[in-house]
């Protein structure tokens, strides 16, 4: 990334990706793999800010470009000042070791790699914007390396627990040799899972997300209700391992996770024992430790030896059952949730998850993660 390119129509995919992400309540981390201006006509691009109905994919977002393009000063600081990608954390500081000896280059790249670990240690993800994307060619010894993300430095990022994303094109590659440049991550992280999208104004720009196993279905349903919004209509799910789509999307969007709104009002309660509580109706979860007899059931058959209760609660569940083996659901559910300031009380049962939220906020809560990709029945 350099600061010239600031408002580049390639800038205007990019941070409406990474505003859908974070609006769906992902925590990005950006390290911008600052390098200097060059002079050249990189990053003039702008022209689209002066066209009204290039406003439609992201009003907000383009109308903050507008004010930032235009400036002979702009820089990446603007972008973070400005808001632009909420809530997430920016690592700025200038890579610069094409200049130096070149026993002194690795020194000074970990040195700056480490740093941008310490101001991004927040992130859910880490998104990586070097000017030429990933090369598992380059060293950190050689001439022009700070051009690129280094396999290395996307493999520490992923160890620590992130999941990584990087901005990639194809360039000159041949066909096969994109295919390859695609995965080629994985024969660095054995576990990662690959998902990739591609902006198609300007010059071909794609963005390949290394993912964590049990993060994979919530970025994929994310990524898919990102392309199903309006931003479809330039960017498009790009090939991996030969697939167009990730092996669980379909164009009809048939394995979307399904939830099914409870249509009554629920009581959390704590009693004396359950001999007042008819446990052959539905919707009535009880649980005893050595402290408490709970009770949550509809508001209609709270007992008389009810010692306390918090009326007021609505619900909804995932549909069908659940494979014990399946990750994140819940917590995919969750993080949307919180991320809108919403709290929720969870239920699990052998077949599936229960989420009720409090009344006030139970229209909002399906609206939100209608937003994120989830189906409500």
């Amino acid at each position: 990334m350099k600061n010239q390119y600031v408002g580049d129509i390639g800038d205007y995919g990019k941070y409406g990706l990474l505003r859908f992400l974070a609006g769906r309540g992902i925590k990005i981390g950006v390290n911008w793999y600052l390098t200097e201006n060059d002079g050249s006509a990189d990053g003039k691009f702008t022209d689209y800010l002066k066209r009204p109905e290039e406003r439609i994919y992201d009003p907000e977002l383009f109308d903050a470009l507008q004010e930032i393009a235009g400036r002979s000063d702009k820089d990446v600081n603007m972008i973070e000042q400005a808001g632009i990608i909420p809530g997430a954390c920016f690592f700025g500081e200038y890579l610069k070791s094409s200049s130096l000896e070149v026993h002194a280059r690795e020194m000074v790249r970990r040195l700056w790699f480490n740093n941008s670990t310490l101001l991004l240690k927040d992130a859910d993800l880490i998104f990586a914007d070097p000017d030429n994307g990933i090369s598992y060619r380059k060293t950190a010894k050689m001439k022009d390396s700070e051009k690129f993300i280094l396999p290395k430095e996307v493999v520490d990022y992923y160890e620590s627990g992130r999941n990584v994303v990087f901005y990639c094109h194809k360039g000159r590659r041949k066909q096969e040799d994109w295919e390859q440049a695609k995965v080629q991550i994985r024969d660095y992280i054995r576990d990662a899972q690959i998902l990739a999208v591609t902006f198609h104004r300007g010059t071909q720009r794609s963005y390949i997300f290394v993912l964590h196993p049990d993060c994979y279905l919530e970025y994929e349903r994310i990524l898919t209700a990102f392309l199903d919004s309006v931003w479809g209509e330039v960017f498009t799910w790009e090939a991996v391992d030969g697939n167009v789509l990730p092996a669980e999307y379909s164009s009809e969007n048939e394995n979307k996770i399904q939830l099914e709104s409870l249509d009554c009002r629920f009581s959390v309660c704590k009693v004396t024992d359950y001999s007042g509580i008819d446990l052959t109706q539905p919707f009535c979860f009880t649980g005893t430790t050595d402290e408490e007899n709970s009770l949550v059931c509809p508001e209609a058959l709270v007992p008389d030896n009810t010692t306390d209760r918090d009326d007021g609660w609505r619900g909804f569940r995932i549909i069908g059952q659940l494979d014990f083996s399946l990750i994140g659901i819940l917590a995919g559910i969750s993080k949307v949730l919180a991320s809108n300031g919403i709290g929720i009380f969870a239920i699990s049962t052998y077949n599936t998850d229960y989420i009720l939220t409090k009344e006030k906020n139970f229209e909002k809560s399906l609206r939100v993660l209608k937003d994120a990709g989830y189906e409500i029945k």
